[in-house]
């Protein structure tokens, strides 16, 4: 079985091309539905921002964005393009860096990322810790335990015979719950994307 990070250096090749058209409304609605959490004095965490598709979306609307992702392939790809826009701040690393001060962050964005995550506990642990009181989680992620979906049947073969990492099967209810039992108040949901559901979520940090 490939790595974490061996799995989606090979992802970031086609990503734009595959994913980033497939659900390219999908991602406008996400940095929309950001951006009604998030103020220009904000300094904003994204957790795994991938190629950066919704990261540099919300840049101009916030103070600062510090983009995270474990791949560096993926790292690569969205440094490029915030090179282009005059963006900044883009680095390979995990959740867990020690450069990443507690209480930092008045928001901390996870999209698509949630479900990839086997302990989920403990990363919304942290993200809870790297938020000042009251700041928010906008988290956005497939619900594949919704239905019998092709993607849910391909991605569930593809953990199963060992080609890729872990991926979680969650209904909409248990993924908004295991946001609520890591302390946070979900203040909005909202369906992005409809087979398999893309569930959104603006949780405070209670």
């Amino acid at each position: 079985m490939p790595t974490v990070r061996e799995f989606w250096d090979g992802r970031a090749q086609n990503y734009d091309a595959q994913v980033g058209t497939h659900y390219a409304q999908a991602y406008e609605k996400t940095a929309a539905c950001f951006k009604k959490y998030l103020k220009p004095t904000d300094t904003v965490l994204d957790f795994a921002c991938g190629t950066g598709i919704v990261t540099l979306a919300v840049a101009p609307a916030v103070r600062s964005v510090r983009a995270i992702d474990v791949s560096g392939e993926m790292v690569r790809r969205a440094q490029e393009k915030a090179g282009r826009q005059g963006a900044e701040n883009v680095t390979q690393t995990d959740l867990f860096d020690a450069s990443l001060a507690e209480g930092s962050f008045d928001a901390v964005m996870a999209c698509n990322v949630l479900l990839y995550i086997e302990d989920r506990a403990a990363a919304l642990a942290r993200i809870r810790a790297l938020l000042k009181p009251q700041g928010m989680l906008l988290a956005v992620s497939d619900c594949l335990g919704e239905g019998l979906t092709r993607e849910r049947v391909r991605k569930w073969l593809a953990y199963k015979t060992g080609k890729r990492p872990f991926v979680a099967f969650d209904t909409m209810r248990s993924l908004e719950r295991s946001v609520a039992d890591a302390g946070f108040a979900v203040l909005e949901r909202e369906n992005l994307f409809p087979s398999p559901p893309k569930l959104f979520l603006a949780a405070q940090k209670e």
